[in-house]
């Protein structure tokens, strides 16, 4: 089964690499994500409204384990905290509190 997130919000966004950060500045961010539980596999687009994703963008891929849980994500240094959340209330992150994406989401109730 397919299901997609489509959704925009608000940030404050860099560019950041091995040679530092760019100042943070506010954009509109549209936060597109999709994921076929059939296939295990999954995959992510995250850019900036302004622009059109060429000042600020970033995409890769999904993947979950035979469980259905998310097990890994490839193509950006953080997985958006909107997407974890939307793979939650799929079911499809582990409730185990060990689990990388549950302590994200724990970690943003706690602020």
């Amino acid at each position: 089964m397919r299901d997609e997130l489509s959704m925009e919000r608000e940030s404050w966004v860099c560019m950041e690499g091995s040679w530092g950060a760019t100042p943070r500045v506010k954009r509109t961010m549209k936060i597109k994500a999709w994921v076929n539980t059939e296939k295990g596999r999954g995959g992510f687009e995250v850019y900036d409204v302004e622009s059109g994703g060429e000042e600020y963008y970033g995409s890769g891929g999904i993947w979950l384990g035979e469980d259905n849980y998310i097990y890994d994500y490839d193509g950006t240094g953080s997985l958006d905290l909107d997407i974890i959340e939307w793979l939650d209330s799929l079911g499809l992150v582990d409730p185990d509190e060990r689990c990388w994406f549950r302590k994200e989401i724990s970690n943003k109730e706690m602020i």
